[in-house]
């Protein structure tokens, strides 16, 4: 009799292959983890839309009840990641071509809240920027605190510029 160990020899390769297959799949399927850590850096920017601001006075009610610009939509762009403070100073006073000269503080400035500048299709996550309850007067020495937050923002912000009527006779 001849023993049958060769096909015995044969069939134990055969496993022994398939086992060595199935290891070297399991181990090229295995999952692992990986923590990615984004740092971002404190960002603060503004950009003012329309750098150049008319208020006619054009019509001669608009010396006794005063005018405005209306309010100018999103004319300030804030991107921030902290907490802010908007602040507006004048660089001179008013002039005309004559050389006369009107105080600049018959001009006051009011901001609301305007659109939000996130990514398309994100959501609106609100602003908590708070606004003085009475517009200030511009001034070319005191910073005007126009908008505040205590934290980031991504939008723009309506501003108003206004002669108010007891302002109108400086005119």
């Amino acid at each position: 009799l001849i023993p049958k160990t060769p096909l015995l020899m044969k069939n134990f390769s055969k496993i022994a292959l398939l086992a060595i297959a199935a290891l070297s799949f399991n181990a090229v399927s295995a999952q692992t983890t990986t923590n990615l850590n984004v740092n971002l850096s404190s960002l603060y920017s503004i950009e003012v839309t329309n750098p150049t601001v008319t208020i006619q006075m054009n019509n001669a009610s608009y010396f006794t009840a005063g005018n405005t610009t209306g309010a100018l939509s999103n004319h300030l762009k804030v991107s921030a990641t902290g907490g802010y403070q908007v602040s507006v100073v004048a660089g001179t006073d008013l002039t005309s071509p004559g050389g006369d000269v009107i105080s600049v503080g018959t001009v006051t400035v009011a901001a609301t809240e305007g659109t939000y500048s996130g990514a398309s299709g994100s959501t609106d996550p609100g602003t908590d920027a708070e606004f003085p309850s009475t517009a200030p007067a511009l001034s070319t020495s005191v910073p005007a605190v126009v908008i505040e937050s205590t934290s980031g923002d991504l939008r723009g912000f309506n501003v108003e510029y206004k002669i108010p009527a007891e302002s109108a006779p400086a005119y």
